[in-house]
C-alpha cells in the first residue's frame, strides 16, 4: 500500500515539473525575443544619420547691405539745398519736410538717372515729413523700394547703417554709407513717437536717407542732426513713420499753391503778420518790394529765408573784393528790414539775392484789431496760408495742432476761463516752441524751456485766471522754421507731459 502511494506521487510531481519547465523555456523565449527586437532598435538607431541642426542664417557684410539699400536712396535737390530720399512702394519718395521746404518741386537723382520736377506732394511740419512723388511710368517702376519695418527688434548696441547722400557737390551724386551702434531710444510721449540715437553723424544732406539695422532692414529715417558736443544724430523710428505717412497721401487741403501776382493785398491782425513766398532766379536777381497801408498805418517789410534766417545777398564779380567780403566788409544787417516808424508812409525793400524761395512778411505797428495792407513786387508773390489766426476756441481738455510758417509768425488761440481757474497749458514740438498768455493784450504769463520735450526745450506753464474772461495765447518758435507743434490745455493739478 505504502509503496503504491509513493509511486502515484512520483508520477503527478513529474508532470507538474514538466509543466513548469515548458512555462519557464515560454518565458526565456519571449526574454530572447525582447532582447533581440531591443538590439535590432539599437542597431537601427545607431546607423541612423543624426538629427538636422538649424543654424542662424550669417548676418550680411556692411557692403552687402550697401549694396542692396543704395539704389533706394536717391539724392533730392531744391534751389538752395539739397538732402536724400527714401524710394518707398509705388514710385514714392519718402523724406524730410525740411529737405523740400516750401518748393513745389524737386530734382531727383536716383539710380536710374536724373530725374527733374518730381512735386512734392506733401509736408507734416509737425513730424518734419514729406512725400514726394509719384515718379510715373518707367522711371518709378525701374526704382526698387525699400519697406519700413519696425526699429522694436533692434537691441541697444546693435550695428546700424545710415545711407544717404551728406555733403555732394557732384554733378552725378553718389550714395554714402556710415556705420554705428543705436545707442539709445528717446521717447517722445507728448508727439507719441519714438527716435533713435546713434553715433553715426547725420550730416549735412544725409536728412531723409535711411537707417538700417544690421540685416539691412529699414527701421528708421534720419532727419535730425547732431547734438550736443557728442554729435550723436536722431532718427524718426520706421514704425511711427508707418503710421503718419497714410494721411500723407491724403493731405488735408492738398490743393495746388496759389497762383502768384505781382499786386497782392492782405488783411492782417496787429499780433500777427501777413507772409507771401517769392522766387528768385539768377537771371532776376534784383528783387524790389513796396508795402503800404491804406488807413496809413505804420507798416514794417521784412525778407527773410524760409527756414527763418538772413538772406544772402548776391553781387556782380567785380562788386566782391574775395579777400576781405562785400563792398562795405560785412552785409548790412537792416538790408532785410524795413520800418522808418512813419505813419502814412509806406515801406520799400530793394535788394539783390541768390537764387532761391524767400519769404516776404510784412505787418504794422497798431492796437487796431486788423488792418490791410497793400504789396507791390518786382516778382511773383505767392500768399503763405495762416490758419491758426485766433479763431479757434480752446477748453480744458483739447489739444490743437500748429505751423509757426515763417520768422515773424505768431498763432493765436482763445481760452475761455474762470476766476481761480486753474489749467496747464503745454506747447510741444520738434523745434523751439514759446508761448505768452493774455488778457486784454495785458500780459498774464510766458513760458520757454520749460525741461518738456525730446531737447527740453518744450513750454509748459501752470496759470491761475485772475478773472474771468476770454485770453489770448500766442505761440512762437525760435530756430528753425517751419515748424509744427501741438498745445494741450489740461485742468486742475495735472502733471505736464515729459
Amino acid at each position: 500500500m505504502a509503496v503504491l502511494l509513493f509511486v502515484g506521487c512520483t508520477a503527478e510531481q513529474d508532470s507538474a515539473d514538466r509543466k513548469l519547465l515548458q512555462e519557464q523555456a515560454a518565458k526565456v523565449e519571449s526574454l530572447q525575443e525582447q532582447v533581440a527586437d531591443l538590439e535590432a532598435r539599437i542597431t537601427t538607431t545607431s546607423m541612423a544619420p543624426p538629427p538636422p541642426t538649424t543654424t542662424a542664417e550669417p548676418l550680411p557684410t556692411a557692403a552687402e547691405v550697401f549694396a542692396a539699400a543704395s539704389p533706394s536712396v536717391v539724392y533730392i535737390e531744391v534751389p538752395d539745398g539739397t538732402g536724400s530720399g527714401i524710394v518707398i512702394a509705388d514710385g514714392w519718395i519718402l523724406t524730410n519736410a525740411h529737405v523740400v521746404g516750401r518748393y513745389p518741386e524737386v530734382r531727383l537723382f536716383t539710380s536710374a538717372g536724373e530725374i527733374a520736377d518730381v512735386p512734392v506732394h506733401a509736408r507734416d511740419w509737425l513730424h518734419d515729413l514729406a512725400l514726394v512723388g509719384p515718379i510715373p511710368g518707367p522711371a518709378g517702376e525701374a526704382l526698387s523700394p525699400l519697406s519700413l519695418t519696425s526699429s522694436e527688434g533692434v537691441r541697444v548696441g546693435e550695428a546700424v547703417y545710415l545711407v544717404g547722400f551728406p555733403g555732394e557737390v557732384e554733378t552725378e551724386p553718389n550714395a554714402t554709407m556710415t556705420a554705428g551702434i543705436l545707442s539709445r531710444r528717446r521717447r517722445q510721449p507728448c508727439l507719441d513717437v519714438t527716435f533713435l540715437q546713434v553715433d553715426a553723424l547725420i550730416a549735412g544732406g544725409q536728412s531723409g536717407g535711411a537707417l538700417l539695422d544690421e540685416r539691412g532692414d529699414l527701421i528708421g529715417i534720419s532727419g535730425l542732426g547732431g547734438f550736443s558736443e557728442s554729435n550723436f544724430g536722431l532718427v524718426f523710428a520706421a514704425e511711427d513713420a508707418t503710421r503718419i505717412l497714410d494721411p500723407l497721401y491724403h493731405p488735408d487741403g492738398g490743393t495746388p499753391e496759389p497762383a502768384g501776382r505781382k499786386r497782392q493785398e492782405a488783411t492782417v491782425d496787429y499780433y500777427d503778420s501777413a507772409a507771401f513766398l517769392v522766387t528768385v532766379t539768377e537771371a532776376v536777381p534784383d528783387l524790389s518790394i513796396r508795402a503800404s497801408a491804406p488807413s496809413g498805418a505804420d507798416v514794417w517789410l521784412s525778407i527773410d529765408t524760409p527756414d527763418g534766417y538772413p538772406p544772402i545777398s548776391a553781387y556782380d564779380a567785380d562788386e566782391v573784393d574775395l579777400l576781405f567780403g562785400a563792398p562795405f566788409g560785412e552785409e548790412d544787417p537792416n538790408a532785410f528790414y524795413a520800418d522808418a516808424h512813419l505813419e502814412g508812409e509806406g515801406e520799400v525793400l530793394e535788394v539783390r539775392l541768390l537764387p532761391g524761395r524767400y519769404v516776404v512778411s510784412v505787418g504794422y505797428w497798431s492796437l487796431a484789431d486788423s488792418d490791410s495792407i497793400e504789396l507791390t513786387a518786382s516778382h511773383l508773390l505767392v500768399p503763405l496760408g495762416d490758419p491758426e489766426n485766433g479763431s479757434s476756441i480752446l477748453r480744458a481738455g483739447d489739444t490743437e495742432t500748429g505751423v509757426i510758417g515763417h520768422l515773424a509768425d505768431t498763432d493765436r488761440f482763445r481760452l475761455d476761463l474762470g476766476a481761480d481757474e486753474q489749467v496747464l497749458l503745454q506747447v510741444d514740438s520738434l523745434g523751439d516752441p514759446v508761448m505768452s498768455l493774455y488778457l486784454d493784450d495785458v500780459l498774464v504769463a510766458s513760458n520757454d524751456d520749460a525741461g518738456t520735450g525730446l531737447y527740453g526745450a518744450g513750454a509748459s506753464m501752470v496759470v491761475v485766471a485772475p478773472v474771468s474772461g476770454t485770453y489770448d495765447l500766442d505761440v512762437g518758435m525760435f530756430g528753425d522754421l517751419p515748424a509744427g507743434y501741438r498745445v494741450t490745455v489740461l485742468t486742475g493739478e495735472a502733471e505736464a507731459c515729459r
